[in-house]
Protein backbone atom coordinates (compact mmCIF):
# COMPACT_ATOMS: atom_id res chain seq x y z
CA UNK A 1 0.00 0.00 0.00
CA UNK A 2 2.94 2.20 0.73
CA UNK A 3 3.79 1.79 -2.97
CA UNK A 4 0.19 2.67 -4.28
CA UNK A 5 0.91 6.25 -1.77
CA UNK A 6 3.96 7.63 -3.50
CA UNK A 7 2.03 7.07 -6.69
CA UNK A 8 -0.92 8.88 -5.78
CA UNK A 9 0.00 11.61 -3.60
CA UNK A 10 1.92 14.22 -5.74
CA UNK A 11 4.07 17.10 -4.83
CA UNK A 12 2.75 20.21 -5.64
CA UNK A 13 1.19 23.60 -4.36
CA UNK A 14 -1.86 24.83 -2.06
CA UNK A 15 -4.22 27.24 -1.38
CA UNK A 16 -7.51 27.81 -2.27
CA UNK A 17 -11.25 27.10 -0.63
CA UNK A 18 -11.26 23.39 -2.20
CA UNK A 19 -7.68 21.61 -2.64
CA UNK A 20 -7.51 18.15 -3.61
CA UNK A 21 -5.76 15.61 -5.84
CA UNK A 22 -4.15 16.46 -9.17
CA UNK A 23 -6.66 14.41 -10.96
CA UNK A 24 -8.95 16.79 -10.93
CA UNK A 25 -6.51 19.72 -12.72
CA UNK A 26 -8.41 19.87 -15.67
CA UNK A 27 -11.91 20.82 -16.99
CA UNK A 28 -12.74 19.47 -13.67
CA UNK A 29 -10.95 22.19 -11.93
CA UNK A 30 -12.35 24.34 -14.62
CA UNK A 31 -15.98 23.62 -13.72
CA UNK A 32 -15.91 24.04 -10.12
CA UNK A 33 -13.97 27.79 -10.74
CA UNK A 34 -16.63 29.21 -13.54
CA UNK A 35 -19.50 28.00 -10.96
CA UNK A 36 -17.88 29.24 -7.52
CA UNK A 37 -15.06 31.74 -8.55
CA UNK A 38 -11.75 31.89 -10.36
CA UNK A 39 -10.03 31.39 -7.00
CA UNK A 40 -11.93 28.20 -5.45
CA UNK A 41 -10.16 25.48 -6.30
CA UNK A 42 -6.45 24.27 -6.72
CA UNK A 43 -5.80 20.76 -7.20
CA UNK A 44 -2.28 20.54 -6.94
CA UNK A 45 -1.68 17.04 -4.98
CA UNK A 46 -3.30 15.33 -2.24
CA UNK A 47 -0.15 15.49 0.08
CA UNK A 48 -0.14 19.41 -0.19
CA UNK A 49 -3.72 19.47 0.15
CA UNK A 50 -4.16 16.95 3.48
CA UNK A 51 -1.60 19.33 4.86
CA UNK A 52 -3.64 22.19 3.71
CA UNK A 53 -6.72 20.94 5.34
CA UNK A 54 -5.20 20.19 8.44
CA UNK A 55 -3.60 23.32 8.99
CA UNK A 56 -7.09 25.63 8.44
CA UNK A 57 -5.67 26.97 5.01
CA UNK A 58 -8.61 25.50 3.14
CA UNK A 59 -12.04 24.81 3.32
CA UNK A 60 -12.85 21.91 1.81
CA UNK A 61 -10.27 18.96 0.20
CA UNK A 62 -11.07 16.32 -2.20
CA UNK A 63 -8.69 13.76 -1.18
CA UNK A 64 -7.55 9.59 -2.32
CA UNK A 65 -7.65 7.83 0.36
CA UNK A 66 -6.31 4.84 1.68
CA UNK A 67 -8.49 1.93 2.59
CA UNK A 68 -9.41 2.62 6.66
CA UNK A 69 -7.97 5.87 6.38
CA UNK A 70 -9.72 8.30 9.28
CA UNK A 71 -10.59 11.99 8.05
CA UNK A 72 -8.04 14.24 8.38
CA UNK A 73 -9.78 16.52 10.69
CA UNK A 74 -12.35 15.37 13.64
CA UNK A 75 -16.01 16.09 13.10
CA UNK A 76 -15.32 17.06 8.92
CA UNK A 77 -18.15 16.14 6.66
CA UNK A 78 -17.10 13.62 4.25
CA UNK A 79 -18.60 12.28 1.17
CA UNK A 80 -17.64 9.90 -1.24
CA UNK A 81 -17.57 12.04 -4.11
CA UNK A 82 -15.91 9.09 -6.81
CA UNK A 83 -13.77 6.45 -6.83
CA UNK A 84 -10.92 5.49 -8.82
CA UNK A 85 -12.08 1.30 -9.89
CA UNK A 86 -10.39 -1.40 -11.45
CA UNK A 87 -12.52 -3.40 -13.31
CA UNK A 88 -11.99 -7.14 -14.35
CA UNK A 89 -12.78 -8.75 -17.63
CA UNK A 90 -12.72 -11.69 -19.59
CA UNK A 91 -14.04 -13.32 -22.44
CA UNK A 92 -17.71 -13.53 -22.97
CA UNK A 93 -17.16 -17.89 -23.14
CA UNK A 94 -15.32 -17.94 -19.79
CA UNK A 95 -17.04 -19.53 -16.71
CA UNK A 96 -15.34 -18.33 -14.34
CA UNK A 97 -18.05 -16.62 -11.91
CA UNK A 98 -16.01 -14.35 -9.67
CA UNK A 99 -12.45 -14.08 -8.88
CA UNK A 100 -10.34 -12.92 -5.75
CA UNK A 101 -7.77 -10.72 -5.08
CA UNK A 102 -5.59 -14.08 -3.92
CA UNK A 103 -6.73 -15.74 -7.48
CA UNK A 104 -5.77 -12.34 -9.51
CA UNK A 105 -2.31 -11.96 -7.69
CA UNK A 106 -1.98 -15.65 -8.98
CA UNK A 107 -2.48 -14.91 -12.55
CA UNK A 108 -0.85 -11.14 -12.74
CA UNK A 109 2.44 -11.41 -9.77
CA UNK A 110 5.54 -11.88 -10.58
CA UNK A 111 6.84 -13.89 -7.72
CA UNK A 112 3.02 -15.36 -6.50
CA UNK A 113 2.36 -18.27 -4.32
CA UNK A 114 0.54 -20.39 -7.18
CA UNK A 115 1.31 -19.03 -10.13
CA UNK A 116 -1.62 -19.38 -12.72
CA UNK A 117 -0.94 -19.48 -16.63
CA UNK A 118 -3.91 -21.50 -17.24
CA UNK A 119 -7.77 -21.04 -16.36
CA UNK A 120 -7.78 -24.06 -14.93
CA UNK A 121 -4.89 -22.90 -12.07
CA UNK A 122 -7.07 -20.70 -10.34
CA UNK A 123 -10.28 -23.03 -10.60
CA UNK A 124 -10.42 -27.11 -11.58
CA UNK A 125 -13.75 -26.25 -12.82
CA UNK A 126 -12.30 -24.30 -15.61
CA UNK A 127 -12.13 -25.53 -18.90
CA UNK A 128 -8.28 -25.72 -20.06
CA UNK A 129 -7.36 -22.68 -21.49
CA UNK A 130 -4.00 -20.73 -21.96
CA UNK A 131 -4.48 -17.09 -20.13
CA UNK A 132 -3.71 -14.04 -21.69
CA UNK A 133 -3.25 -11.15 -19.05
CA UNK A 134 -3.85 -7.63 -19.79
CA UNK A 135 -4.13 -4.37 -18.52
CA UNK A 136 -5.04 -0.94 -19.80
CA UNK A 137 -4.78 2.15 -17.73
CA UNK A 138 -5.65 5.50 -19.30
CA UNK A 139 -4.03 8.88 -18.09
CA UNK A 140 -5.73 9.97 -15.01
CA UNK A 141 -7.21 6.19 -14.30
CA UNK A 142 -4.41 4.80 -12.44
CA UNK A 143 -5.68 0.99 -13.03
CA UNK A 144 -1.77 0.18 -12.75
CA UNK A 145 -1.30 1.80 -9.53
CA UNK A 146 -4.36 0.80 -7.69
CA UNK A 147 -4.28 -2.82 -8.72
CA UNK A 148 -0.48 -3.07 -8.23
CA UNK A 149 -1.07 -1.51 -4.79
CA UNK A 150 -3.72 -3.51 -3.70
CA UNK A 151 -4.07 -6.77 -5.07
CA UNK A 152 0.60 -7.00 -5.53
CA UNK A 153 0.59 -5.59 -2.45
CA UNK A 154 3.75 -3.86 -4.08
CA UNK A 155 4.94 -6.67 -5.93
CA UNK A 156 6.17 -6.82 -9.96
CA UNK A 157 4.13 -7.92 -12.54
CA UNK A 158 5.07 -11.12 -14.16
CA UNK A 159 6.71 -10.51 -17.19
CA UNK A 160 4.13 -11.88 -19.93
CA UNK A 161 1.45 -9.15 -18.62
CA UNK A 162 0.89 -6.87 -21.15
CA UNK A 163 1.06 -3.48 -19.45
CA UNK A 164 -0.92 -0.12 -20.55
CA UNK A 165 -1.90 -1.53 -23.43
CA UNK A 166 -4.22 0.99 -25.78
CA UNK A 167 -8.04 0.66 -24.87
CA UNK A 168 -8.56 -0.52 -28.51
CA UNK A 169 -6.09 -3.28 -27.82
CA UNK A 170 -8.02 -4.51 -24.45
CA UNK A 171 -11.34 -4.58 -26.83
CA UNK A 172 -10.06 -6.53 -29.31
CA UNK A 173 -8.33 -9.06 -26.62
CA UNK A 174 -11.87 -9.73 -24.84
CA UNK A 175 -13.45 -9.89 -28.35
CA UNK A 176 -11.20 -12.28 -29.91
CA UNK A 177 -9.22 -14.61 -27.05
CA UNK A 178 -10.51 -16.64 -25.12
CA UNK A 179 -8.26 -16.93 -22.33
CA UNK A 180 -7.83 -13.01 -21.83
CA UNK A 181 -8.40 -11.24 -18.65
CA UNK A 182 -8.00 -7.51 -18.76
CA UNK A 183 -8.29 -4.83 -16.46
CA UNK A 184 -9.90 -1.77 -17.07
CA UNK A 185 -10.77 1.18 -15.84
CA UNK A 186 -14.38 0.96 -16.19
CA UNK A 187 -16.89 -2.31 -17.80
CA UNK A 188 -16.18 -3.31 -21.03
CA UNK A 189 -18.74 -1.24 -23.71
CA UNK A 190 -19.51 -3.95 -25.90
CA UNK A 191 -17.37 -7.51 -26.16
CA UNK A 192 -16.19 -9.03 -22.60
CA UNK A 193 -17.80 -10.37 -19.35
CA UNK A 194 -16.55 -8.73 -15.90
CA UNK A 195 -16.20 -10.74 -12.90
CA UNK A 196 -17.37 -9.79 -9.64
CA UNK A 197 -14.29 -9.44 -7.33
CA UNK A 198 -13.97 -10.63 -3.28
CA UNK A 199 -11.13 -9.44 -1.09
CA UNK A 200 -10.82 -12.69 0.65
CA UNK A 201 -7.59 -11.60 2.70
CA UNK A 202 -7.90 -12.93 6.49
CA UNK A 203 -10.48 -9.73 8.07
CA UNK A 204 -11.56 -8.95 4.77
CA UNK A 205 -15.26 -9.86 3.31
CA UNK A 206 -15.25 -13.09 0.97
CA UNK A 207 -18.44 -12.07 -0.72
CA UNK A 208 -17.68 -10.98 -4.71
CA UNK A 209 -19.15 -7.92 -5.93
CA UNK A 210 -19.84 -6.41 -9.04
CA UNK A 211 -18.44 -2.84 -10.05
CA UNK A 212 -21.61 -1.16 -10.23
CA UNK A 213 -22.00 2.34 -8.89
CA UNK A 214 -24.01 1.17 -5.86
CA UNK A 215 -21.49 -1.40 -4.76
CA UNK A 216 -18.77 1.07 -5.53
CA UNK A 217 -20.39 4.22 -3.46
CA UNK A 218 -21.07 1.90 -0.28
CA UNK A 219 -17.44 0.53 -0.52
CA UNK A 220 -18.45 -3.15 -0.96
CA UNK A 221 -16.55 -3.52 -4.48
CA UNK A 222 -13.28 -4.09 -3.20
CA UNK A 223 -10.84 -3.11 -5.97
CA UNK A 224 -11.18 0.74 -5.77
CA UNK A 225 -9.44 3.97 -3.93
CA UNK A 226 -12.01 6.51 -3.21
CA UNK A 227 -12.17 9.98 -3.61
CA UNK A 228 -13.19 11.48 -0.46
CA UNK A 229 -14.58 14.96 -0.54
CA UNK A 230 -14.23 16.33 2.97
CA UNK A 231 -15.45 19.95 4.45
CA UNK A 232 -15.23 22.25 7.42
CA UNK A 233 -18.34 22.41 8.97
CA UNK A 234 -17.68 26.20 10.11
CA UNK A 235 -17.39 26.59 5.96
CA UNK A 236 -20.20 25.02 4.33
CA UNK A 237 -22.37 28.14 4.38
CA UNK A 238 -19.74 29.94 2.60
CA UNK A 239 -19.30 27.06 0.43
CA UNK A 240 -22.55 25.99 -1.00
CA UNK A 241 -21.92 27.40 -4.28
CA UNK A 242 -18.43 24.93 -4.84
CA UNK A 243 -20.54 21.82 -2.48
CA UNK A 244 -23.71 22.22 -5.33
CA UNK A 245 -21.42 21.68 -8.07
CA UNK A 246 -19.20 19.46 -6.89
CA UNK A 247 -22.44 17.38 -5.92
CA UNK A 248 -24.23 18.36 -9.95
CA UNK A 249 -24.75 16.12 -12.62
CA UNK A 250 -22.21 18.23 -14.78
CA UNK A 251 -19.29 17.42 -12.24
CA UNK A 252 -20.60 13.45 -12.57
CA UNK A 253 -20.11 13.50 -16.18
CA UNK A 254 -16.46 15.22 -16.12
CA UNK A 255 -15.54 12.67 -12.97
CA UNK A 256 -17.15 10.03 -15.77
CA UNK A 257 -14.99 11.18 -18.55
CA UNK A 258 -12.02 11.19 -16.58
CA UNK A 259 -12.66 7.06 -16.26
CA UNK A 260 -13.47 7.68 -12.67
CA UNK A 261 -16.85 6.06 -11.44
CA UNK A 262 -19.16 8.98 -9.70
CA UNK A 263 -20.85 8.83 -7.21
CA UNK A 264 -24.99 7.69 -7.68
CA UNK A 265 -27.13 10.98 -8.06
CA UNK A 266 -29.60 10.01 -5.38
CA UNK A 267 -26.52 9.82 -3.33
CA UNK A 268 -25.13 13.38 -4.19
CA UNK A 269 -28.44 15.02 -3.44
CA UNK A 270 -28.82 13.27 -0.03
CA UNK A 271 -25.66 14.42 1.02
CA UNK A 272 -26.26 18.22 -0.20
CA UNK A 273 -29.38 17.64 2.06
CA UNK A 274 -27.91 16.58 5.05
CA UNK A 275 -25.65 20.01 4.56
CA UNK A 276 -28.51 21.76 3.98
CA UNK A 277 -30.74 20.73 7.90
CA UNK A 278 -27.73 20.67 9.83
Amino acid sequence: MRHLLGLLFVCAAQGADVVGTDLLDGRFAAGLRAAAGQDAADFAGTLPARRAFVDGRAAAAILMVRPGETAPVVGAREFRLASAVVVVATHGSNRMEQISFEQLANAYARDARAPARNWNDLDPAARSELMTPALTSPPGTMVLEIFQGLVLEGQPFRPDVRLRVEPSLAADLLAARAGSIVLLPRPPAARGRVLPVSDGRPGRSATAYGPDETNVHNGDYPLQVPLILYVRPDKVAALRPALRWLCSDAAAALLSEQGLTPAPAAARTAFLQRLDTR
